[in-house]
């Protein structure tokens, strides 16, 4: 964990990292400095600095209509429905301090000596907000269309969009789908155990296809293990050519 902000002779080489992460070459340097600048930096600055939070405003305005724009185009035959949920699963607070972590938002970010200690630099809303300031801080600098490319380098996929909602919204059913179409038989569910005091017990459930076990799963009952062990069968699919052997 890191403990310290960048000293100004390695901020410069990092904001040009930055830069060439994300494709895009900032007119204004200053304003991806401002939208780095969290409220407890500024909090102990003597100079009147501006912090990230009106960027981060404006940008999540404009991740908002660019994963609108990207979704509905990338998939023509979604409902309604599925592109909403689609586009809350890719700019939910995780999501979007994995596109932080992707253009090396974390090293940069000015916290104060607190937040720094507490490990700030590595909290997903803190890395989000950065996120959402950086996109924000590009609009400003270079208007819509440069500020939808940096965000479309970090995405995946439409279709593996769709799958990673169908994985945390249906993975059994999405592992049944594709045992069926694949091989023409179901999977089947067998528990495993159910561990701990009784009002809090840990179950773990195997998946079995064709008479082999092909992923384990735990959770908090009985389903929650079987959803999680389709998931793993469905992330892991090593065990698809065993069946070959």
């Amino acid at each position: 964990m890191k403990f310290f902000n960048l000293k100004d002779t390695e901020m410069s080489a990092m904001l040009d990292e930055i830069e060439e992460l994300a494709g895009y070459k900032f007119k204004d340097q200053d304003l991806l400095l401002t939208a780095l600048r969290h409220s407890s930096y500024v909090a102990e600055q003597s100079e009147p600095y501006e912090c990230n939070q009106r960027l981060e405003f404006l940008g999540d305005a404009v991740l908002q209509l660019v994963l609108s724009d990207f979704l509905f185009t990338g998939l023509p035959d979604a409902q309604e429905g599925i592109l909403s949920r689609t586009r809350s699963m890719l700019a939910r607070e995780q999501a979007n301090a994995s596109y932080a972590l992707k253009l090396k938002l974390d090293k940069a970010l000015l916290l104060g000596n607190g937040e720094n200690m507490s490990g700030g630099r590595e909290r997903p809303s803190i890395l989000g907000d950065a996120f959402e300031a950086f996109l924000g801080a590009v609009y400003l600098d270079g208007g819509l269309e440069e500020a939808r490319d940096a965000c479309l380098r970090l995405l995946p996929k439409p279709q593996e969009c769709l799958q990673s909602l169908g994985l945390k919204e249906n993975p059994k059913g999405m592992l049944l789908e594709y045992c069926q179409s694949r091989h023409q038989q179901k999977p089947e569910y067998v528990c495993v155990s159910a561990e701990g005091p009784a009002h809090k017990p840990i179950y773990e459930v195997k998946v079995i296809f064709k008479g082999r076990e092909i992923a384990r799963g735990l959770g908090k009952n009985r389903k929650n293990a079987e959803c999680d062990a389709a998931k793993n069968a469905m992330l892991n699919k090593e065990w698809e050519a065993d069946l070959l052997d």
